[in-house]
């Protein structure tokens, strides 16, 4: 992951540099994705996701707890969000010491608080209004819609399919299969 390039010392901020400095060396990147379901006009009903848009995440997460088409047609009602399942609310953030510095577990991953059971993490649930839209399929892969670089559709079938768009060409990619006996 790249380092957030600073044009002042960023120790220069008293006890706050450190902070300041490990926002900019573990902040993640968001991989924007569209997730959506097929109505039997071929049309999409759909919202946005912003972070851990890529195959090997969201796509494992919506094979793995999104099978049945009312649990989807649910997760979709809920609008636009911030990442498909998390245990963060918005008021979550790092915990930090009395020094200020931010305490990590064994393996060395940053503990927050607080926490709720794994869920999606809606951009209502911070006052945003509610963001469902209904497109062509054309429109839903076009990643014009947010700056979208994935997208999973919920055909009629009952499957999950992920397409990449290569910003004009879109791609039909698959989803790993995570699924054991």
């Amino acid at each position: 992951m790249p380092v957030q390039s600073v044009s002042h010392d960023p120790w220069d901020f008293g006890s706050g540099g450190l902070m300041l400095w490990e926002s900019f060396t573990r902040s993640p990147m968001g991989t924007r994705s569209r997730i959506g379901y097929e109505l039997v006009d071929h049309t999409v009903v759909s919202v946005y996701c912003h972070w851990d848009g890529y195959p090997e995440h969201n796509g494992r997460i919506l094979v793995e707890h999104y099978q049945d088409r009312d649990d989807v047609m649910e997760l979709i009602d809920g609008g636009s969000m911030s990442s498909l399942r998390t245990t963060h609310i918005w008021e979550t953030a790092a915990v930090r010491d009395e020094n200020g510095k931010i305490v990590t577990d064994d393996a060395d991953n940053w503990i927050y608080s607080p926490t709720r059971d794994p869920q999606p993490l809606y951009h209502t649930e911070r006052g945003e209004k509610l963001e469902v839209d209904h497109t062509c399929f054309d429109e839903f892969v076009s990643g014009k819609m947010c700056g979208e670089e994935y997208a999973y559709l919920f055909d009629l079938n009952g499957n999950w399919k992920a397409y990449k768009m290569n910003w004009g060409a879109v791609e039909r990619v698959e989803i790993p299969n995570y699924v054991t006996a």
